[in-house]
């Protein structure tokens, strides 16, 4: 499967998110970890199905395209069949890009093997309670402020899983060495 993820992502990549129906707060995707599944290729993109948990863990590895934008969609539940459908996650929910708005980092916070990629799913008032939401807001500051000397990473992380609304302050979790 990750030679199919490989050789879809030579054509036209994008990821297809799937979070649970209503969600905002951090999302987690954990790449390059040998325990997980490697992603699927579902509808010409590649599936993320975020659990209420925020994380989402795979063996495949992190591919960068702008040759086609990704897609987020809510899932609901369909009460007539009981199944679930999709239902487009508003636009302004997510920053454009191809880390929209995120960031990623070498390690997986202490939790396990593999690399990891934050970040925020929210309407843009609830995004400005949170000052890593926008990380390219912090670099611009950052670069703005000590030219091109090297970002650092945050202390903490963005702790994966719906926030409270009009909750001021990022949750987080030290990182573990």
């Amino acid at each position: 499967m990750i030679f199919a993820v490989s050789a879809f992502a030579a054509k036209r990549p994008r990821y297809i998110f799937e979070l649970p129906d209503d969600y905002i707060g951090w999302v987690q995707i954990v790449f390059n970890d040998p325990n997980a599944a490697p992603l699927q290729v579902v509808d010409g993109g590649v599936l993320l199905g975020v659990p209420e948990s925020g994380i989402v863990r795979t063996s495949t590895l992190r591919m960068y395209s702008t040759q086609a934008p990704d897609e987020f969609y809510y899932r609901v539940t369909d009460r007539v069949t009981d199944g679930t459908k999709r239902k487009p996650v508003p636009a302004d929910y997510v920053l454009p890009g191809i880390s929209h708005g995120g960031f990623g980092v070498m390690d997986t916070g202490g939790h396990g093997k593999g690399y990891s990629w934050f970040f925020f799913v929210g309407p843009p008032e609830q995004r400005k309670e949170f000052p890593l939401a926008n990380w390219d807001e912090v670099v611009a500051a950052q670069r703005k402020l000590h030219g091109n000397a090297k970002v650092p990473v945050p202390k903490s992380y963005p702790m994966p899983g719906r926030v409270q609304l009009r909750t001021p302050g990022l949750p987080t979790r030290p990182r573990k060495k």
